[in-house]
């Protein structure tokens, strides 16, 4: 037998993982949410493209429509049709009603009052009202060329600047801004995956009563806590890897194409993506196992580690939302790892420094965690949740 499994941690490790696997609530854990998780999200993205991407025509409700025949020929050319049928029950009608006085307007060369109604909240119809909206300006800017060409001047005179745009975004850089979301899924799922286990290693060997016969075992109790850390950072990376290897999977049946979005992660990323994840695995099971051994009870740990989850999602979510371009959080612990994500989801070289410091960086403040663990197992307090 090797040293590594002769060796107080290595026996700890086994044994710790071994009672694990036996669990099936701990493995499906590891599984479920690594799993379902990128496949909710996939949905949530087809059903997103498809609206986005919908050719069919928009039907809505017209008044006025005889005071402005023109009108309504350009919105047909459009795809806007007078709705025929009534609204399905729960969704708000859209309704665009032409002033009674559009004729007298127009050939005054005033403004024609054109009032469109909806629930401009509604994200089901956001994209059919955005569709209304361009159409009507569309043919406010065709009147306007029009006036201007009677009065014999050039429509041009009242668009001084020509802007020209060139997109220089590639499809990977275009896809982070749609995939910047998924990435919190591969960061949560080593949190999610390994919880379980943590918990039961720790605060539920101390209500079985089996914490204090594994201390009074030959090996230090800083040997105990590594054993046990290693061990749920295993349903950690389980559930790492799954989600590394499955997002790609899934989203590859995505018509992301529609939107001029490409995600494609070759296999030499995603074994990087996984050994990223690695540091951050025994992150996330230290600060799970101090939680749990601070608790007085399980139901008390798992209390406290569902306010710890919110740890990684305000993080990333913060630096998302904040949009912080700091070069000191490709240092740290967690924001680091999603920042190196998010470099290989664009395409983009990737900061070869800054990620091994991160790594680094990671697994120091682990250790530095799991020691002091160990020193806390010496209160009898603690050993015996009083």
């Amino acid at each position: 037998m090797s040293k590594s499994v002769r060796s107080p941690i290595g026996i700890v490790w086994r044994k710790e993982l071994k009672d694990a696997i036996r669990d099936k609530r701990s493995v499906m854990a590891a599984m479920s949410y690594a799993f379902f998780g990128p496949l909710l999200m996939a949905v949530a993205f087809y059903v997103m493209i498809s609206q986005l991407t919908d050719p069919s025509d928009v039907e809505i409700d017209i008044k006025g429509a005889e005071h402005a025949p023109a009108l309504i020929d350009y919105l047909q050319q459009q795809g806007i049709i007078e709705r025929e049928k009534d609204w399905p029950a729960g969704q708000q009608p859209i309704e665009l009603v032409i002033g009674e006085t559009w004729a007298e307007d127009i050939a005054t060369a005033q403004p024609a009052p054109v009032t469109l109604t909806a629930d401009f909240s509604a994200t089901k119809q956001r994209s059919d009202i955005r569709r209304i909206e361009k159409a009507i300006e569309g043919y406010s800017s065709k009147l306007s060329f029009i006036r201007l060409q009677m009065r014999g001047l050039d429509p041009r005179v009242v668009q001084p600047i020509d802007l020209v745009k060139h997109d220089t975004a590639t499809k990977g850089s275009r896809s982070a801004i749609l995939m910047g979301s998924v990435l919190i899924f591969i960061l949560l799922s080593v949190f999610f995956s390994g919880m379980n286990v943590a918990i039961d290693i720790s605060a539920g060997e101390r209500e079985r009563n089996s914490l204090e016969l594994l201390l009074s075992q030959p090996l230090s109790s800083h040997q105990l806590v590594l054993g046990k850390a290693f061990a749920a950072s295993c349903f950690a990376m389980f559930g790492g890897v799954l989600s590394v290897v499955l997002i790609p999977l899934i989203f590859r049946f995505l018509p992301l194409h529609e939107i001029g979005i490409s995600v494609a992660i070759e296999w030499p990323m995603m074994l990087l993506m996984v050994l990223m994840l690695a540091p951050l695995a025994l992150f996330a099971t230290a600060l799970q196992l101090f939680v749990s051994f601070r608790a007085k009870s399980f139901k008390e740990a798992q209390t406290y580690i569902s306010f710890l989850l919110m740890l990684p999602m305000l993080a990333v979510f913060g630096v998302e939302f904040a949009r912080l371009k700091n070069p000191v959080l490709y240092y740290l612990p967690l924001t680091g790892q999603h920042q190196a994500l998010l470099d290989i989801i664009k395409g983009e070289a990737l900061q070869w420094l800054p990620l091994l410091v991160s790594g680094v960086v990671t697994a120091i403040v682990s250790l530095l965690i799991i020691r002091f663990i160990g020193k806390m197992l010496a209160s009898e307090k603690v050993v015996f949740g009083l």
